[in-house]
């Protein structure tokens, strides 16, 4: 039979784990905002709760998991030895006016996604960003996985900039995010959109999401600044 471990200290009791249950393994505790294995014989391993769960905090013993196409061992020694140069290949527009417009244009799309998603979803969002950061990371092609959380934000900075410029401050289990450049708050701003709503959700959970997958930890976020530069302090919990 499958073993179900919930992390009670991550939960962030959004119940989404047994919303989303197929078989209703789960019972929701409402005095105590937590869910409560209720039925683990009925549980048949399509990993549903895990996946959609924003701090990573089920975990699943006795069921094998497949491994990433893009992680294949022979493919990895082999790259190792060519460290080819993929950079600088990336089609970015060369003048200001069409990285403005294009920019734009992204923007409004990147609003109206979002509020779809706050419409239809409504508390399921920071899921979907959560689990948009997980398949980026997963589908990601690179040489190697990152060797821990640290090599994971040092990709990280590389790989969100320009349109994210990330810096970040690790002292044991607390990490803090602060955001330089941002092309969520620049839209926000060009569109009249108050910081902190449904779009500053998805991101932080998209970056959640990412970071949690390659550094292979759960990060639960313990309180956001916003403004010039926005700040995001989050305790990390190890898998």
């Amino acid at each position: 039979m499958i073993q179900i471990t919930v992390d009670d200290k991550a939960c962030v009791s959004c119940s989404l784990c047994a919303e989303i249950c197929p078989t209703d393994v789960f019972i929701w505790d409402e005095a105590k905002g937590l869910p409560r294995v209720d039925k683990p014989a009925e549980c048949f391993g399509c990993l549903s709760c895990s996946e959609i769960c924003p701090p990573h905090c089920i975990t699943h013993e006795g069921v094998v998991l497949s491994e990433s196409h893009y992680h294949d061992p022979y493919a990895l020694r082999l790259a190792s030895r060519l460290a080819a140069d993929v950079g600088g290949r990336f089609n970015v527009p060369g003048d200001p006016a069409s990285q403005t417009r294009a920019a734009t244009d992204l923007g409004v799309r990147l609003r109206s996604v979002a509020e779809v998603f706050k419409r239809t979803l409504g508390g399921s969002l920071p899921a979907v960003g959560t689990m948009a950061g997980r398949t980026l990371a997963r589908h990601l092609p690179r040489y190697r996985e990152p060797r821990g959380l640290d090599e994971a934000l040092a990709l990280a900075v590389k790989q969100f900039a320009p349109a994210w410029e990330l810096t970040t401050d690790r002292k044991g289990e607390d990490l803090t995010v602060d955001i330089g450049r941002c092309f969520v708050r620049e839209t926000c701003e060009r569109e009249g959109i108050e910081l902190g709503g449904e779009m500053c959700v998805l991101f932080y959970n998209y970056l959640a999401g990412y970071l949690g997958q390659m550094g292979r930890v759960r990060l639960r976020l313990m309180e956001a600044e916003r403004g010039p530069t926005c700040r995001y302090k989050v305790k990390i919990y190890e898998k």
